[in-house]
């Protein structure tokens, strides 16, 4: 396995892949977890070289403070990749990417913008889209991997490879989950006792909205009234919001049809969470 922290080297090594086949790239902000562990495995399995990036972005936080909280175990993050069998990870320093006097930011706009910015703070938006961008300049991905659940992600790295003309390809893995459904997150160990009990609840509610649909009830409304009497039944669970959208644009349906995604952000105890399934049509999701 290969480390790389210089700029200038992983461009270097970049240039090289053209003739050594396709590359794939598993982008993270560290703290891996298992729910990692699917989206390098596809990466190795279906390209010729695997890079995992592990880079916490300091835009990524409101505050210093907060980054500087991060749980951020770069010696573990290695170790598992190192088991994984990774071709090469990119360990980025903050201060090469982002210099003291970084100036030139990639900041989406218009309708999708707006809608995301509903369920991702502004100050991540712009980061999320200037990070990877940034990534893929550098690292030249022939396809890049994310989690079913980090769909706002996805998002916003389709608009910007279709508006920008990146050349890489999205896959879009189900999202790895704990034995009752919980989607595995970096932040699932803060939660007490009685919030990890609580927290599968979200996965409950996104079941409910299934049952709904396979049973014929296609109204937007509906749904959501079950879903949230679902998470209600949780004091520990504070909904943020509940979006049921086109998984490209975000914007809401009244009816649902095929590709219709169901977005839930809420808060357990402290714990900001995020879980998602989309409706293929008939009987197949993706979750």
């Amino acid at each position: 396995m290969r480390i790389i922290h210089r700029l200038d080297e992983m461009t270097e090594t970049a240039r090289g892949w053209l003739a050594s086949g396709t590359v794939g790239f598993v982008p993270t902000i560290g703290n891996l977890h298992d729910g990692h562990m699917p989206l390098v495995e596809a990466a190795k399995r279906e390209c010729e070289i695997s890079v995992v990036c592990v880079f916490a972005s300091p835009l990524h936080f409101a505050t210093e403070e907060d980054y500087a909280h991060y749980p951020y175990d770069v010696a573990r993050d290695l170790q598992q990749l190192e088991a994984a069998r990774v071709d090469v990870v990119f360990l980025p320093h903050a201060e090469d990417l982002f210099p003291e006097d970084f100036s030139t930011y990639v900041t989406p706009s218009g309708l999708l913008a707006e809608r995301l910015e509903a369920v991702v703070i502004p100050y991540s938006l712009r980061s999320a889209a200037t990070t990877i961008t940034k990534l893929f300049q550098l690292v030249r991905p022939d396809v890049v991997y994310f989690k079913q659940k980090d769909a706002p992600q996805v998002a916003l790295v389709r608009r910007l490879v279709r508006d920008l003309n990146i050349d890489v390809t999205i896959r879009v893995l189900a999202t790895a989950r704990e034995h009752d459904g919980l989607a595995m997150d970096s932040l699932n160990h803060l939660l007490s006792p009685p919030e990890r009990q609580a927290a599968a609840n979200i996965y409950q509610a996104l079941l409910e909205a299934k049952a709904l649909i396979e049973q014929g009830e296609l109204h937007a409304a509906r749904i959501e009234e079950a879903m949230r009497k679902r998470l209600a039944s949780s004091a520990q669970i504070t909904v943020e919001s509940i979006d049921i959208c086109h998984p490209d644009t975000f914007s809401p349906v009244e009816l649902i049809e095929p590709k219709t995604l169901f977005l839930i952000a809420a808060r357990v105890g402290s714990v900001r969470l995020r879980d998602t399934l989309v409706w293929l049509g008939d009987k197949h999701w993706s979750m």
